[in-house]
């Protein structure tokens, strides 16, 4: 890419592109391609993005609809901008991947075991301590919200899969929120990540959601009775559970 595309934004007299598409839609729709392109490895760390008059020709949009979008996938750490350089894409190391969007870009996550692996152990570190805690704290509004929870995914197994996923990071959501740790409820972004990328790989699975059913069961017991020991090895089952589906080793 051009060293221009690195040198700040283009003049532009519209808020349109070249297909009078709004401005905004367009740069949305180049994000999420050159984002499954850096995900998938079209574009591999350390390589430099095409020239920005190549890839306004090819994808039929402004200069300014591309740096909007360069900006965007730089704030998500996956490639840097520099003057008279152009723009790298950056290591893995410092991409987002934590963040649903980038995650979504990703077109073989099944097959990423490093980072499904990665995803798992970050679960291990911090839901059965979060299980521990709501056991200890929650109130009678958050045991309504893991109850609540709990129910939809009873209800969704075996024929509702896309609503069993909802109920199931519904469940998790509260069990953390219930933890009021405010450390632990900002890594709930974290958790969300991990399980949308799990259900990527099991959608087909059904009966391993019926499985695991029985394992909420008891994580939400384990709280009602504020078993903390109870609650924390709950969930820790549930994490080994996860971990077998996704062929992680423990």
């Amino acid at each position: 890419m051009s060293p221009d595309l690195a040198d700040g934004p283009a003049p532009t007299s519209s808020g349109t592109d070249r297909d009078g598409s709004n401005g905004s839609r367009v740069h949305d729709s180049l994000v999420n391609v050159l984002g499954r392109r850096i995900l998938g490895g079209e574009h591999k760390p350390g390589d430099m993005l095409p020239r920005e008059d190549e890839l306004c020709s090819a994808f039929g949009v402004s200069r300014t609809s591309l740096r909007e979008a360069v900006k965007v996938l730089s704030a998500k750490g996956l490639i840097e901008a520099r003057r008279r350089v152009g723009v790298r894409v950056r290591p893995r190391d410092d991409w987002s991947l934590l963040d649903p969007v980038v995650l979504s870009w990703h077109p073989g996550i099944q097959h990423d075991e490093e980072l499904m692996a990665g995803l798992i152990e970050a679960r291990r570190i911090f839901e059965p301590a979060a299980a521990e805690l709501a056991a200890r704290r929650a109130s009678g509004a958050d045991l309504a919200a893991i109850e609540a929870a709990f129910a939809a995914m009873t209800e969704s197994v075996p024929d509702h899969f896309d609503r069993y996923c909802k109920a199931d990071l519904a469940f998790h959501r509260a069990v953390i929120r219930a933890s009021h740790n405010v450390v632990l409820k900002g890594m709930a972004g974290l958790m969300e990540a991990a399980l949308n990328a799990s259900f990527s790989v099991t959608n087909s699975f059904m009966e391993r959601q019926a499985r695991a059913l029985a394992v909420h069961g008891r994580v939400l017991e384990a709280i009602r009775l504020r078993d903390t020991a109870g609650a924390r090895q709950a969930m820790g089952r549930l994490l080994d559970l996860a971990a077998e589906d996704l062929h992680v080793d423990p």
